[in-house]
């Protein structure tokens, strides 16, 4: 589980708001990883995975062009970071989608993307604030 801290803020509320949504919904998928009944587990998760799917490549999408607007100098970093993220993620929504992926994977895989997220927010994101803040 991961909990938002202030420091984790850019300053800028869009962009944070958008990483607390991120946060939320790891969270959520979180609590569906710790569930028993496999059924109940694969029906909420695989709604989970879709909307993170769409949601991280939208949020990505935004944070970019937000620091290319105010030309910050780790863009191209951030950039390679989310790309790596989004093919990381691509292969594990993939593999839950057609390979009836083990359960045990899974929770291993949703381990790394939430640490993932975690060290990207508090080591590149927040990088940005003196660029992008308010």
């Amino acid at each position: 589980m991961i909990l938002w801290e202030d420091r984790m803020s850019m300053g800028n509320a869009r962009t944070d708001s958008q990483h607390q949504t991120l946060i939320e919904k790891f969270n959520e998928l979180s609590h569906v990883f710790a569930g028993n009944n496999t059924a109940e587990i694969r029906l909420a998760a695989g709604e989970l995975l879709d909307f993170l799917q769409f949601y991280a490549a939208w949020h990505f999408e935004q944070e970019e062009a937000l620091m290319d607007q105010v030309h910050c100098p780790i863009a191209a970093t951030n950039k390679q970071a989310h790309a790596s993220f989004l093919a990381n993620f691509g292969e594990f929504y993939t593999r839950w989608q057609v390979s009836n992926m083990d359960l045990e994977m899974a929770r291993q895989t949703y381990a790394v993307l939430t640490d993932w997220i975690t060290n990207h927010i508090m080591t590149i994101d927040v990088q940005l604030r003196e660029f992008v803040k308010e």
